[in-house]
């Protein structure tokens, strides 16, 4: 990429100040996040151990999953909402807003209800039948559940925010989640709450900035309204293809961020899920900082298409593309040769996997993963949900497919392998053809 295609970039975010700000607080909000969880991580394992920081890490990977039954929801939301605000249907957008709170609290308790019912039937066998970790992985849930009651219906919040150019201010109130969170969960390991105590904090965070984001709609005098019978057009939309094919998409990216973990948890038992996330950390951490920059444009890119601007929607793409590609080169490169030295900086040598071969695959699935994402944000935005959605179908299914097959030979580096057997297949160069989905050519 020559200095002129940089420096034309770079006019371009400076120029639109809303995005730069959304990209600016958006990268404070990760930031912070990245501070805490690295500062937090030793704590973890010198309050709970190895083994009840691999049960923390199976929980919230769970917890994020679950919210696969809402993605068709907030994704099909965001396109509405965005598109009612350029048209300047102030009604129709009151209502939608409405309807979608309606949709996530009422989901988010029906959820929580049945994980707390499905580790009352069957979470001993998860802890080994050990009564006090029972218990206390119990309390954590209830806590998980009124987290996940907060933290939903704080996104809806968030979603309006997006739709109407305030994005930096939905990065704001992500961030003060943090800092509540990182003000409670420090004295409460110190205190000897352990796994409950952690969960406790992610809830107290998210409620201050569930709080916060309350004050500042009424400030600004903007309310959801109860829908209506007239909003059975926006509700077609919604279940109909567009939502569906949203949901599908949702299903299939958090199986691919979250299922790792997860099934490491099932196959390899706790601390093996410790060791994997040790090693993939620091470059997922990577991954979701360069991620930012092209999700930062989704609204503005909703914006575009709802006015038809196909012209400036190109000249964006081909500008970011190949900014994307270079970036995750040098994050991967640098992970593959001193991933293993940035962790054991962080945890410590003896917490950090002696797993050379990890460090490098972790690179390349940092490189493969960050290079796929601007493609599919843009079919995301544009609603090219079809094509989307067959190319990260396939992509879960080999991934799948080779984690399975390489695991008994691997261990936890098969999750690594898998994100580079399957993109060095042929899934990378499929992601890089979603643009001429677009039809913007």
């Amino acid at each position: 990429m020559t200095l002129t295609e940089w420096t034309d970039l770079a006019k371009r975010a400076v120029r639109n100040r809303d995005y730069s700000w959304s990209v600016v607080s958006s990268y404070m909000a990760l930031l912070l996040n990245i501070v805490v969880q690295i500062l937090l991580v030793p704590l973890y394992l010198d309050h709970l151990g190895k083994a009840q920081f691999g049960i923390l890490i199976v929980v919230l990977a769970s917890i994020n999953y679950l919210g696969f039954g809402v993605i068709w929801a907030s994704s099909g939301v965001q396109r509405i909402l965005g598109e009612m605000h350029v048209h300047k249907e102030i009604d129709n957008f009151q209502r939608t807003w409405g309807l979608c709170k309606a949709i996530y609290v009422l989901y988010a308790i029906a959820v929580s209800a049945l994980a707390l019912g499905v580790v009352w039937i069957w979470g001993g066998r998860f802890v080994d039948n050990d009564p006090q970790l029972l218990s206390d992985l119990t309390v954590m849930l209830f806590f998980g559940a009124a987290y996940m009651v907060f933290f939903y219906d704080l996104n809806v919040d968030r979603l309006v925010m997006n739709a109407t150019g305030n994005q930096a201010h939905g990065n704001v109130f992500a961030i003060i989640s943090q800092l509540g969170f990182a003000l409670f969960v420090v004295p409460s390991l110190y205190a000897g709450w352990g796994l409950p105590g952690v969960m406790a904090a992610n809830f107290f965070g998210v409620f201050v900035a569930w709080c916060g984001s309350g004050l500042w709609l009424r400030f600004r005098k903007m309310h959801a309204q109860r829908p209506n019978g007239s909003d059975k057009e926006t509700l077609k939309r919604l279940i109909g293809p567009m939502g569906m094919g949203y949901m599908a998409y949702g299903v299939l990216l958090l199986t691919l961020l979250q299922a790792d973990a997860v099934l490491l948890g099932v196959l390899g038992g706790a601390t093996m899920v410790a060791d994997f996330v040790l090693i993939w950390k620091v470059a997922e951490v990577g991954m979701q900082a360069l991620w930012r920059l092209p999700e930062s444009m989704v609204p503005y890119l909703i914006h575009m298409d709802a006015q038809n601007d196909k012209e400036r929607l190109k000249s964006i793409y081909q500008s970011a593309r190949k900014a994307m590609i270079f970036a995750a080169a040098v994050a991967g490169v640098v992970y593959a040769l001193a991933g293993q030295f940035i962790v054991e900086i962080w945890v410590g040598e003896e917490n950090a996997p002696d797993e050379p071969w990890g460090y490098v695959l972790a690179g390349g699935a940092l490189f493969w993963m960050v290079s796929a994402r601007l493609p599919a944000v843009y079919a995301y935005s544009l609603v090219r949900l079809k094509p989307l959605v067959k190319v990260v179908g396939l992509e879960v299914g080999l991934r799948l497919l080779v984690f399975v097959i390489l695991f008994p030979i691997a261990g936890l580096l098969a999750p690594l392998l898998s994100v580079n057997v399957v993109h060095l297949m042929g899934v990378a160069y499929l992601y890089q053809r979603l643009y001429r989905s677009c039809n913007l050519d």
